[in-house]
């Protein structure tokens, strides 16, 4: 069964993983960015819709502009890579857990528990920094603990190397995340390990390698990246207002199905203090340590501890303790998410024969309890992949203005206005630079929210959303009470005709 449960979860990553236009406004970034570094064959500074965009190193960038040279420049170029370090990671999982425990069983089943967690999963789907980010630092820590225990120095240097590369995807964190992790385990453990002068020296090459693009930038650009890096790294140290606790309650929402299951792992952990347990415990509290200390809080800055969660998760619901107490759990996790299923189909009139598949976990529970979660995430990710995101796809009609756009002037001869509200996946399926912000001249093209712009007659209206589409939850209720949908017609400007 676990066997099959990988499969069906392989392939669920990769189902219709195209088949969905760009989210506005994070991925349009990455989308745009991307093809207009394959055009240009500029691949050091990044430009958004004809502005440079220095927010974030470029490697999130290459790797979906070489997706596009796999399959195209299209959404499933996109994603293609995201979604297979998504599944690499989940592997890696695996590795570590076996290097760790000794157990194929126990790699496997943290496999599934992390490719099934709903903010892991959500963000292999979709084009950002994130899962890369979490991919190298896994790997780096893999390639160390593999240095570790068999002592071939080539393993370390690649383990920097992939420390590098992560901050190559979001810059000094790449580092930090990997040697905390690495230096408190070993201050706890063997902390003579740490007087070897080969840590040091590696770690110089890495920085150099790491951050050859910021200081490249910063040198080219002076203040204005010193002003954006500031912004994007220091700032958010001391400017936010979430509490301390914010990651630990987070969690039982973006690690679900087992979400559950990880504060009794912790304690079974530190009750029957288990060796082998110990790197992915240090892991863990040194990454949600870290970023509860930083003032502004986002749920996915501590995506790179999930392997690590993952990993105890696992080893937890796969012991003989705590039996009773587990299965209470897999039930109520069970019954919650069949009562999102059904709320799903009803309130989003979805068909009935999703309905059919709410038991199925139950009925394994009967079997293999501990494999009813993951069921029960399969079926909702299967009902969102397949039924929810087709019936919001039918509002999204921003590649069908794009594509307008380019039917009435192929050449890109026209400057395009967007007037009001600003669409930031348009750039990506206009193939051209969209000026906002400033009042369109003569002889171009104006989109602009019907009864906004007295210049012209909308020669065509498009009915789009006007809110974050990233923020997944929210669109589907609007798209269900049609809230912030507003009418936008596209014109011909020309003044005195």
């Amino acid at each position: 069964m676990v066997y099959m449960l990988i499969l069906v979860t392989l392939f669920l990553y990769f189902l219709n993983l195209g088949s969905f236009q760009v989210w506005s406004p994070n991925e349009a970034f990455y989308a745009d960015s991307a093809r207009r570094m394959l055009q240009s064959g500029d691949f050091i500074n990044p430009y958004y819709n004809g502005e440079l965009r220095l927010n974030k190193p470029p490697m999130t960038y290459w790797l979906v502009s070489l997706g596009y040279l796999v399959v195209g420049v299209n959404e499933w170029g996109l994603r293609l890579m995201h979604a297979f370090l998504g599944v690499a990671t989940g592997l890696l999982t695996l590795f570590i857990t076996k290097e760790l425990t000794g157990s194929w069983s126990k790699g496997l089943f943290g496999l599934i528990v992390l490719l099934l967690s709903l903010q892991f999963f959500g963000n292999a789907q979709y084009a950002s920094p994130e899962i890369p980010f979490t991919f190298f630092i896994t790997l780096s820590l893999y390639l160390w603990l593999l240095y570790y225990k068999r002592r071939r120095l080539p393993l370390l240097v690649f383990a920097f190397v992939s420390s590098s590369l992560a901050m190559l995807v979001k810059g000094p964190a790449g580092f930090v995340i990997p040697a905390g992790v690495v230096f408190l385990y070993l201050l706890l453990t063997d902390p003579r390990e740490l007087l070897k002068l080969r840590y040091y020296l590696l770690s110089g090459l890495a920085l150099i390698m790491g951050l050859w693009w910021h200081i490249y930038q910063f040198f080219t650009k002076g203040g204005l990246f010193w002003e954006i890096f500031y912004k994007e790294n220091l700032k958010r140290i001391y400017h936010g207002k979430e509490p301390f606790y914010f990651y630990f309650l987070d969690l039982q929402v973006s690690f679900l199905p087992y979400s559950l299951m990880f504060l009794p792992a912790l304690i079974w952990i530190l009750l029957k203090v288990r060796e082998d347990y110990k790197f992915p415990l240090v892991w863990f509290l040194f990454v949600y340590g870290l970023f509860s200390l930083v003032s502004q809080k986002i749920p996915v800055y501590v995506l790179p501890a999930f392997p690590a969660i993952a990993i105890m998760t696992s080893g937890f619901v796969l012991s003989e303790d705590w039996k009773r107490l587990k299965k209470v759990l897999v039930l109520i996790i069970c019954f919650f998410m069949a009562i999102a299923l059904m709320f799903g189909v009803f309130i989003f009139s979805l068909s009935y024969i999703f309905l059919v598949l709410a038991p199925l976990p139950f009925l394994l529970f009967l079997k293999d309890y501990r494999l009813s979660p993951a069921l029960s995430s399969l079926i909702l990710l299967l009902v969102l992949k397949t039924g929810l995101l087709n019936q919001l796809e039918e509002k999204r009609k921003i590649r069908e203005l794009g594509e307008y756009i380019k039917k009435i002037d192929p050449g890109a001869y026209l400057p395009v206005y967007q007037a009001g509200h600003f669409h930031h996946s348009l750039p990506f399926y206009a193939e051209r630079s969209i000026k906002r912000d400033t009042e369109p001249k003569e002889d171009s093209l104006v989109l602009f929210k019907v009864g906004s712009f007295k210049g012209c007659e909308p020669i065509k209206t498009f009915r789009l959303y006007t809110g974050s589409e990233s923020r997944l939850f929210r669109f589907f209720m609007d798209a269900r009470r049609n809230r912030n949908f507003e009418e936008f017609g596209l014109c011909h400007y020309r003044p005195g005709t």
